[in-house]
């Protein structure tokens, strides 16, 4: 034997045993149940989530929410055609209305279609009537029944834009992950079959193997962006300013609500001395931060108003409509390690934004006893001098600060209100415990 084939002799041995080794120790490993199986699991065996619960996904939210807008815009398509149709010349009505009704039918869940005995021919009698609505979303919740079909259940609000009149509606839609399909149970068949269906439950529904495609029922599935999530999340708001402020209301954070309002009526009050005009706000800036707890998203608008918005699932918030009525984590963090000078300024920016709120209870609420007993019989005669003696539009331009009077801190303030009316006024501070404070000021 050669030199060579010699040496290519000992490497085959020594292969050859590396390999009886390492399947020794896998050997091994499986016996005692620790192999390497066990980490990849065939996608066919992991037990769809069937319990209903919140829906967490941000692209699927809003595939699930155009579904549910496409569906509405259709219905009232069909009960409203003069008004959609209103620029079209030589339309005929009775065939649009045909039209948009297959494109309703083709959404249709195959149940409800049976259940109901729909047919191409006899849908428009079936779907009940509704003006030009707008679609408020209150929450979608889903279980997933397969691998393959999602069950999405919808709650929300339909508007109508001219009556303002709203009626609540309950749907089911069933999702095709593969076909990209969803299929529809409308509200009056929920509300027959599906009576209760809540988070942490089961929903006991009919579920295919697919939904076949078909030119109306296809869902659009897109990525989302913060920058579009957070205009949507402000005109979801001023759409309910506009027509449902009772949802805002029920929103708010709880906290919040109960520093803040004693109650609904007191709520609408406010928020029609904050807006002139509800259509004119417009959104000018954003910025997120993520914490354990949630994801928050403060918008400001063109005219400096601040909108918190506390997310826990998409469209699923608690709102904060301002930076001093409940103190936000980045005030706190900021104030606590400010100096006293600067801790009376952040306090007073409280004051200018609460003055420009017309927001005079949360003045009155923090004014040194004995100032408001020696000047202000009641709130009513505290809200006639603010009124009376400050413009729409207050700006503070920080002057000189005196700290001398030991616990006492001494501001004078030069009020800018936009006109050639300039006000100066001394503000006295006593800083309390945290972040409290109490403030007495001239009056003349």
């Amino acid at each position: 034997m050669g030199k060579m084939q010699k040496v290519l002799l000992v490497l085959i041995i020594c292969v050859t045993i590396m390999i009886i080794v390492i399947l020794a120790i896998f050997m091994n490993r499986r016996e005692q149940g620790i192999g390497y199986e066990n980490v990849y699991i065939p996608v066919e065996s992991v037990k769809p989530e069937e319990q209903i619960s919140v829906l967490k996904v941000r692209n699927f939210y809003y595939a699930v929410s155009d579904a549910v807008n496409k569906f509405y815009t259709y219905n009232a398509i069909v009960f409203n055609l003069e008004e959609y149709y209103s620029e079209v010349e030589n339309i005929d009505l009775n065939e649009a209305r045909n039209e948009n009704a297959q494109i309703i039918y083709n959404m249709l869940d195959s149940e409800y279609i049976e259940a109901k005995g729909i047919t191409k021919e006899n849908i428009v009698s079936k779907l009940n009537e509704m003006g030009t609505s707008l679609v408020d979303i209150d929450s979608i919740y889903v279980s997933e029944k397969s691998n393959n079909i999602s069950i999405y259940i919808v709650s929300g609000s339909l508007i109508d834009r001219k009556t303002k009149e709203i009626s609540k509606f309950k749907m089911i839609i069933k999702f095709d992950i593969a076909n990209e399909t969803f299929s529809i149970i409308p509200n009056d068949y929920v509300n027959e079959k599906y009576g209760n269906l809540e988070l942490g439950g089961q929903i006991d529904i009919t579920v295919p193997e697919n939904i076949e495609v078909n030119k109306n029922n296809l869902y659009t599935f897109r990525i989302v962006s913060d920058d579009t999530y957070a205009s949507d999340l402000f005109n979801k708001y001023k759409e309910e300013l506009m027509y449902n402020q009772n949802a805002i209301y029920n929103s708010l954070e709880e906290n919040y609500k109960n520093a803040k309002f004693a109650n609904l009526a007191e709520f609408k009050e406010y928020m029609s001395n904050r807006y002139n005009d509800f259509s004119s706000i417009n959104v000018s800036g954003y910025q997120k931060k993520d914490y354990i707890e949630y994801t928050q998203y403060v918008l400001l608008d063109k005219d400096g108003n601040y909108y918190i918005f506390r997310e826990n699932a998409p469209m699923d918030y608690s709102l904060i409509l301002d930076t001093y009525t409940v103190d936000i984590p980045e005030f706190t963090d900021k104030y606590n390690i400010a100096s006293n000078q600067e801790k009376v300024v952040l306090n007073l920016n409280k004051i200018n934004t609460a003055l420009n709120y017309k927001d005079y209870k949360y003045i009155y609420g923090v004014l040194a006893d004995s100032f408001k007993k020696s000047n202000f019989a009641n709130y009513e005669t505290f809200v006639k001098y603010m009124s009376s003696n400050f413009n729409n539009r207050n700006e503070f331009d920080y002057m000189e600060f005196d700290d001398s009077a030991g616990t006492y801190y001494t501001y004078r303030v030069k009020i800018i209100d936009g006109t050639d009316n300039i006000k100066e006024k001394t503000f006295i501070m006593l800083l309390g415990d945290g972040t409290n404070y109490q403030i007495s000021f001239n009056l003349t």
